[in-house]
């Protein structure tokens, strides 16, 4: 009974640790952190089996699509291998992402079932924001210096000049402005419904003053997907409360909505979203004349131009262990300006190149299993359908669930809206009767 009792507080500990590094420096180190929830999954399955056992074929649908895509990439790695004569050069990189996150970590989330409750998902969320925030905090100084003192306004205007420093190493590995923006844009939406749900006073004010700080880095970061993520999971977000909240709670909300659409632009270099609006039509109107010139748009549509071309390839079982050689090969001899590019740039397209059919429909699941869910059960949570508007629209330009550093934290976050949202729709919905939770 006491070994039970201290795996469990164990498992707590652990939980709130893995929020912190989720925000901080697992999208840094992505594959340790994989291997921290290998290590741990197998000391859970040791001390207590048989209940792991238990979790996992409760919400064995979710897990078991996962473990047969890894089961068909594996069939399909053999059988090209075996025809011999590949069309490219092996790469299995893939085995990898498949094991360590797509089947590990819903595994590694489906052994909270016994003891998560709205309390802890909730300290989860700010242990998360609050990881984030160091990170970014860090990231600032270490770009500005003791400039962000001595000369703010300077310091400010080189923040937006290097779009908050790019794609830059940090704490020796890099970090791809992307993932960081996509990652200050869910920062955001989970301290605006911490502050929404939040009773006492104190802590609201310290989860608001971390809202305003992540809508100002992200508008450092002048990235156009996760600002338009953002502000369309903030869209979501309000809509859901005007409809259930009172006429006086509604002028809150759209008061506050109104004064963070100000406070974006007072505080936002407009200059630069000017620049990068121009940068867009110029590419908009060399695409209408057949020539892809540019470093934003264009290169993302001759991404799928060209991917389409080779249709054939792919479209069916999907091109495998040789997807990234094969992809290299094609935008080498492509005469769209793509030779120095080697990927599609597109979470969806680039599962459906490696792995077919089957890829783009296990992706697809991913995305939206938990919304299927919560409209067959008609429990409905805001933040979910928030955050999964920042992931849907971020992995439409870029590889989310190729990288390292960004694949664990979304597979984390679909797999905990998947198997726990109705403790989500708990702690929307009935937050005044928790009177236990902590931070």
């Amino acid at each position: 009974m006491y070994i039970m009792s201290w795996m469990v507080k164990f498992q707590r500990y652990f939980f709130l640790s893995v929020a912190f590094l989720l925000g901080s420096v697992a999208p840094l180190y992505g594959n340790v952190f994989n291997f921290l929830l290998l290590i741990f999954v197998l000391l859970l399955w040791w001390k207590n089996g048989k209940q792991v056992w238990t979790n996992l074929m409760s919400e064995r649908l979710y897990i078991g699509v996962n473990v047969a895509f890894l089961l068909y990439f594996s069939l399909h790695t053999i059988i090209v291998l075996l025809k011999g004569n590949p069309i490219a050069k092996p790469s299995y990189g893939t085995f990898e992402a498949l094991a360590l996150n797509f089947v590990l970590v819903p595994i590694f989330v489906v052994t909270w079932k016994d003891w998560l409750t709205p309390a802890l998902v909730k300290r989860f969320l700010f242990y998360f924001c609050v990881g984030s925030l160091l990170l970014n905090l860090y990231i600032l100084l270490m770009i500005t210096g003791t400039r962000l003192f001595t000369a703010p306004g300077e310091a400010l205007g080189m923040l937006y000049d290097n779009r908050f420093g790019e794609n830059r190493v940090v704490l020796g590995s890099k970090y791809w402005l992307e993932v960081q923006a996509m990652l200050l844009a869910i920062s955001a939406l989970i301290t605006y419904f911490l502050t929404i749900i939040e009773k006492r006073w104190n802590r609201k004010v310290c989860t608001i003053c971390m809202f305003w700080i992540f809508v100002l880095f992200l508008s450092f970061t002048v990235t156009k997907s996760a600002i338009f993520g953002f502000l369309l999971g903030f869209l979501v977000m309000n809509i859901y409360l005007f409809k259930k909240f009172s006429f006086w709670r509604r002028i809150w909300v759209f008061g506050g909505t109104l004064l963070v659409v100000l406070t974006f632009v007072l505080l936002s270099d407009l200059k630069k979203y000017e620049e990068r609006i121009e940068e867009m039509e110029v590419e908009m109107r060399n695409v209408r004349d057949g020539q892809f010139v540019g470093g934003t748009l264009a290169p993302r549509l001759a991404f799928i131009k060209e991917s389409f071309k080779h249709s054939d390839e792919f479209s069916l079982w999907g091109l495998g262990v040789m997807t990234k050689h094969r992809i290299k090969a094609w935008y080498e001899a492509s005469d769209l300006n793509i030779a120095q590019f080697n990927n599609v740039n597109n979470a969806f397209l680039q599962y459906w190149i490696t792995g077919g059919i089957v890829g783009l429909a296990v992706v697809l699941f991913v995305f939206f299993a938990s919304i299927y869910r919560m409209i067959k059960r008609k429990r409905f949570s805001f933040l979910i359908l928030a955050i999964i508007c920042v992931f849907l629209v971020v992995s439409n330009s870029c590889v989310t669930l190729s990288w390292a550093n960004s694949r664990a934290l979304m597979l984390i976050f679909f797999a905990m809206f998947y198997f726990y949202g109705d403790i989500f729709f708990q702690l929307e919905n009935d937050i005044s009767r928790d009177k236990s939770s902590s931070i």
